[in-house]
């Protein structure tokens, strides 16, 4: 283990529990931090990442090419749910282990969510907006249960989510493709995704795609969306088209719109200046106890598939 480098690639690492960085430090790393204050761009990570030989990753992106420029790189550990900005054939040919937290931001995931869903059911983007101008304004509210609420993907977070409404009372709907006969609760009608988007006052996004395989929800399925809906999106920024998104705000296609995930991050586009649209900087998973054991999955994840390697004197 002499030697071994780990890289923390994540904008925040330990401020709240110290225990990940000692997990790897007693496993024998050096552990070496982001000090950007940001996210790792993709033009410098072949240098940041030159000596690691496993990666605690964010969201940066781990393409084929990126991958095989780092020789040394053994493990990528994800701290979050999804790996869809790690390409995972290319990691597979290198024989790099990839692992992710997935049950560590359910919670903290689908609480957002819901708490998005509330806040614009009850125009409190327009509100904070008036009050800061020093407006008195009054807008209608709906209640939840008046509402049919759309989950686009409906994995442990999608799932979640449901369990979380389930005591307002909406009507819900589910479109996953992986979805089979008796795969949803009797409080779940799945379909099509044209048909959810038809027939949804709240479209929430729970789906995973790969940056490179386009948006999941582009100009014609925003246009095809119930005219005053909204939509919240806890999941990709890029699996949004944000363009088409802007127009269809603001020409009142749509109602207004929660957003955590941006295609760049930090975001500072037109989303962020629209009032009825609530912008949130990626913290969906942002807990002070789900980010400490996410973390600590995450470190553990590396430790566990370095104590699953055979020593130096079993290789020959």
């Amino acid at each position: 283990m002499s030697g071994k480098v780990v890289y923390v690639a994540l904008q925040q690492f330990c401020e709240t529990d110290e225990r990940p960085r000692q997990l790897l430090m007693e496993a024998g790393f050096e552990v070496r931090q982001n000090t950007f204050g940001r996210r790792l761009r993709r033009a410098e990570m072949p240098e940041v990442l030159r000596e690691a030989d496993a990666v605690l990753a964010g969201v940066e992106p781990y393409d084929a090419e990126l991958v095989h420029a780092l020789p040394r790189l053994q493990c990528i550990s994800r701290c979050g749910v999804g790996t869809d900005s790690i390409d995972l054939e290319a990691a597979r040919r290198r024989g790099i282990a990839v692992y992710a937290t997935p049950d560590e931001v359910t919670e903290p995931v689908a609480q957002l969510t819901v708490a998005l869903m509330l806040a614009l059911a009850r125009h409190l983007p327009q509100h904070l907006d008036a009050a800061r101008a020093g407006r008195w304004e009054k807008r209608t509210g709906v209640l939840l249960s008046e509402w049919t609420i759309g989950l686009i993907g409906f994995g442990r977070i999608g799932r979640s989510v449901e369990r979380y409404l389930r005591p307002f009372g909406p009507r819900i709907l589910a479109a996953d493709p992986a979805l089979r006969p008796g795969d949803t609760p009797e409080t779940v009608k799945p379909v099509e995704l044209a048909a959810l988007l038809a027939q949804a006052e709240m479209v929430s996004l729970h789906a995973s795609r790969p940056s490179d395989a386009g948006p999941l929800l582009g100009r014609r399925e925003l246009a095809a969306m119930k005219r005053g809906s909204y939509f919240v999106n806890t999941a990709r920024g890029h699996l949004v088209d944000e363009a088409a998104l802007v127009d269809v705000l603001q020409s009142g296609h749509l109602a207004g719109a929660a957003i955590d995930v941006f295609t760049e991050e930090p975001y500072a586009g037109p989303l962020a200046r629209l009032p009825q649209v609530l912008c949130t900087p990626h913290v969906a998973s942002l807990t002070r106890g789900s980010r400490a054991a996410m973390e600590r999955r995450c470190a553990q994840n590396v430790v566990e598939w370095v104590l699953s390697r055979p020593c130096p004197s079993q290789q020959s």
